[in-house]
């Protein structure tokens, strides 16, 4: 395994030296916390022509999306992007910045979904409000400016599960694929138990994913809607961009990912950034890596629109 990025080291660095608690944080706090991290990490935001709210129809309430758009143009294509945190931390706002950056250098739509997060909502709760989201989308995209028939879905960690299980989802159901999954060092193995898994210690470890799984997922782990590299057809899925960190538990997931992808016929790309940890594509204020990763994601999604 390579060294630690010197700024990534400086980031832990900065992470060890805050004032530890004398008891075991509660969830509000371990949200506060992380919030406030992601906050102070990321990167300045991009100049939009707008950035809206708007509510979606969900299976639960309406799911609210922030909308940035970089133009003022019509039928520009749509990225929806899910955030990270394992479907139990974090809001779209503490990610808003990057998908702003995502919008100016992508050139499209980012609709930024605020999904339902657990213990309140467990699972399948955020997976049932990103499909809706989605389903929304094909239909709606131009009330926002958006080109309904140029769609990709994208996301970090718990945001990354959400990408491909839409995926899956949308098979099942008949609607039409993304034009891209963008697949951010994705949890697609929530019964993970590989030797990334095990053996990485660095910002997240074992015990805290096992955490996570908990509240969101209980003791469905097995089940591919919750992970989906375990679903029995993987074949007709989007074409896939897969993004790595290098010191991260989820490593050894997302690389079996990419091949059962391949090995389904599906168009896989795969970059690694090796001195990265868990969640740096968010932390572009202190991480140049995270910011050249921004890039290459765009870069990725302007190939798909472009077609």
């Amino acid at each position: 395994m390579t060294s630690l990025d010197p700024q990534i080291r400086a980031v832990l660095d900065g992470i060890a030296a805050q004032p530890q608690p004398d008891t075991p944080p509660t969830l509000d706090q371990v949200r506060a916390t992380a919030r406030a991290g992601t906050i102070a990490l990321s990167p300045p935001a991009s100049e939009m022509a707008s950035i809206t709210d708007i509510r979606v129809p969900g299976p639960n309430g309406d799911v609210r999306c922030i909308v940035n758009r970089p133009t003022d143009d019509d039928e520009l294509p749509v990225l929806l992007y899910f955030h990270e945190g394992g479907c139990v931390l974090f809001s779209a706002d503490e990610f808003n910045p990057v998908c702003t950056n995502l919008a100016a250098e992508a050139e499209c739509i980012v609709v930024n979904v605020d999904f339902r997060v657990a213990p309140e909502h467990p699972f399948p709760a955020p997976l049932d409000d990103s499909f809706a989201v989605y389903a929304w989308c094909l239909a709606h995209a131009g009330d926002f400016g958006g080109d309904a028939a140029r769609v990709a879905v994208g996301g970090g960690s718990g945001g990354g599960y959400l990408a491909a299980a839409l995926c899956l989802e949308a098979k099942a159901a008949g609607l039409p694929q993304p034009a891209l999954q963008v697949l951010i060092y994705p949890q697609v193995d929530m019964a993970d138990r590989s030797a990334s898994m095990i053996s990485v210690d660095a910002f997240v470890n074992e015990s805290v994913i096992a955490g996570l799984v908990a509240a969101h997922v209980g003791d469905a782990v097995l089940d591919p809607r919750a992970s989906p590299l375990r679903a029995a057809d993987h074949g007709g899925l989007a074409p896939a961009f897969i993004l790595a960190a290098g010191h991260d538990p989820l490593l050894d997931q997302g690389c079996a990912y990419r091949a059962i992808l391949q090995r389904s016929g599906v168009p896989t790309e795969y970059s690694r950034y090796d001195g990265m940890i868990h969640a740096f594509f968010a932390f572009g204020g202190a991480v140049d890596a995270a910011n050249d990763a921004v890039a290459e994601v765009a870069s990725k999604l302007r190939e798909a629109f472009a077609g």
